[in-house]
């Protein structure tokens, strides 16, 4: 892995890693929000003010900005997404977006997922953002588009980077020490990228150490004009310390995963008519050991592989403006392998898909209509239809209105279906319906958006302890308000929202665990040359957990946390930086039992050739 960082560091001249769809972001922020190019949230590109659907994108200047590392650092000032780390870095982490689990929220880098076929989770701590060119976040049911996961929306991260190399060294308190690198290189034909990060370090608490390994590479060859073929890798590996279980010390508790990508992406452009297609694999591997548990020596070991082919064709006709037609297929096949010491095991439990689907935009005048749909046909639980429609309506004076409807499904993982002992085959899909309508000012440098949703899911996949299995038996509702304004303009931006979110179970009356009522965040960024300052401030608000001990339900604190960063540019090629975390020092927990790191200081230096 090294060795990767090293060559990385040394390719030099004139190189830049770069997004294959739009172009790049600007190295100062945007002056304007209708720029921004979006790929996540419909089957063309389109520009974020044309979209009926709600999305955040955090663009490379403001990655760069806020001096951010990890895709946590960006989630965490999300509208209507709650994030929850269960203690310092590397620990567990999980995502709720509009009040959705995090096995509901699907996670892509580059077009491929990234959730895991062994239970549907997503390794949200491991994903750093070096070579990033930006993180998009589309909110709202995508099943239309993505099939299962996509439940409370999409979370994806498109590399690309500035031309040159970008190197950075930092370290911190309690032995913490980084190196990230993005390098790349360019000719008349063919671009070769390549990223990686290398961490080590821990926290204040006896076995909380996380170490990480990180690289990344992608090689795109121009066959001849309009046709494009490339290569996609990436490669992690990162091994964590359990300090705490059941809300006592874990001193040799430990769990290390290790993730492998590789996609083979072709593109296509001609006149009136495109097709982009991918084939992708993706292995996941963990494992977890314990030599002191009460029931003795724990341990287990999980593999996991997923085998994926997608292709989409957008046609365009001639003289209709900017109307397209989408038209795709997708296949999957899953396969997990487990074994622990306590004799349950998994032998290759295998799960295929086949999906077709399709979209439709087109402007009306100052009406523009989106609707698609999918079908998904999977051999051990069924079948699902899932829809989407949206339409916007351009009223005047940068006021837009905007309203969606879609429907969405997470497909039950290979645990929940076939793990020895608690899992059952017979299990449906979980089902949700969701409806939007907002409003939206988008007038030069200024933005200024409010949303509300609703969600109703069923057949939601719980745990039967009568029965000692998985069944489907959960009903929720979710349903809130988005309210975001934003400023932009030369080296200056800050951007603000407030979400009030109500989530329920149906079946008990009780509110959906770890999903804050009221949350709100602030980020401000600021380029007076050659200083380049930053601020984060968050407020999220008390919500209900369970406590690790009893197991009870029980309310954790609101907290509010401040970060502020700063940047000098000594020369072109170097640049000095510091950042404080949690700069009050504030104690809270984010997992109930799980304290957070308090005040920490960071510094380190940034070199670009």
């Amino acid at each position: 892995m090294r060795c990767w960082l090293l060559a990385a560091a040394v390719l030099g001249g004139g190189m830049a890693i770069q997004a294959e769809e739009p172009p790049s972001a600007p190295s100062a922020p945007a002056p304007s929000f209708a720029e921004t190019v979006v790929v996540t949230a419909t089957l063309e590109p389109a520009p974020e003010a044309e979209l009926p659907a709600a999305v955040t994108v955090v663009e490379r200047a403001e990655i760069e900005a806020r001096q951010a590392v990890d895709l946590s650092d960006v989630l965490a000032t999300v509208p209507g997404l709650a994030l929850v780390q269960a203690g310092p870095p590397g620990q567990q982490t999980s995502v709720f977006l509009r009040g959705a689990d995090s096995e509901q929220t699907l996670l892509l880098w580059n077009g491929i997922p990234l959730n895991d076929p062994f239970f549907g989770g997503a390794n949200w701590q491991f994903v750093p953002l070096d070579g990033a060119a930006r993180v998009e976040v589309a909110r709202g049911p995508f099943s239309a588009l993505y099939g299962s996961q996509a439940v409370g929306g999409v979370v994806q991260v498109v590399s690309g980077a500035e031309p040159g190399v970008a190197l950075r060294l930092e370290g911190g308190e309690d032995g913490y020490r980084r190196a990230g690198v993005a390098a790349g290189h360019e000719t008349e034909r063919l671009r070769l990228d390549v990223a990686g990060s290398l961490r080590r370090g821990g926290g204040p608490l006896a076995n909380d150490d996380f170490d990480a390994e990180d690289v990344l590479a992608r090689a795109r060859w121009t066959v001849r004009p309009g046709v494009r073929v490339g290569v996609l890798a990436r490669q992690g590996d990162a091994e964590t310390g359990i300090p705490l279980s059941g809300g006592l010390p874990s001193p040799r508790r430990s769990i290390a995963w290790r993730e492998r990508e590789l996609a083979l992406p072709l593109s296509i452009e001609r006149p009136g008519w495109g097709l982009e297609a991918h084939l992708a694999q993706a292995t996941f591997d963990s494992t977890f050991r314990d030599p002191d548990d009460p029931f003795g020596f724990t341990a287990s070991d999980t593999g996991a592989e997923a085998l994926r082919g997608r292709a989409v064709a957008t046609w365009r006709r001639p003289g209709a403006g900017d109307g397209w037609l989408a038209l795709g297929a997708e296949a999957e096949r899953l396969e997990v392998d487990n074994r622990s010491v306590f004799g349950s095991h998994l032998d290759g439990a295998r799960q295929e898909t086949w999906a077709l689907f399709a979209q439709a935009s087109r402007a009306l005048g100052p009406l523009r209509l989106d609707v698609g749909a999918r079908r998904d046909e999977n051999d051990v639980y069924g079948g699902a239809t899932s829809l989407r429609a949206g339409a916007l309506w351009e009223v005047g004076g940068g006021v837009r209105l905007k309203a969606g409807y879609g429907e969405s499904f997470r497909a039950p993982s290979l645990g929940e279906l076939f793990f020895p002992g608690s899992g059952n085959p017979d299990l449906r899909p979980e089902i949700g319906e969701s409806a939007e309508l907002g409003v939206e000012l988008l007038r030069g440098p200024f933005r200024a958006a409010l949303t509300g949703f609703e969600t109703r899911q069923r057949d939601l996949i719980d745990f039967d302890f009568v029965a000692f299995r998985n069944v489907n038996l959960g009903r929720a509702r979710s349903r809130g308000v988005e309210a975001e304004v934003g400023w932009a303009r030369g080296g200056a931006a800050v951007t603000a929202h407030a979400t009030r979110l109500d989530a329920e179970d149906r079946v008990t009356g009780l509110p959906l665990l770890r999903r804050p009522e009221e949350s709100a965040a602030l980020v401000a960024t600021w380029s007076p040359r050659p200083w380049t300052l930053s601020l984060e401030g968050r407020w999220v608000g008390a919500r209900p957990d369970v406590d690790p001990v009893t197991f009870a339900r029980a309310e954790n604190p609101g907290y509010g946390r401040v970060d502020l960063g700063a940047r000098y540019a000594l020369r072109s090629w170097l640049a000095p930086y510091a950042r404080v975390e949690n700069a009050a020092d504030r104690e809270y927990a984010e997992a109930l039992g799980y304290p957070a790191l308090g005040r920490t200081l960071i510094g380190g230096v940034a070199f670009t050739f």
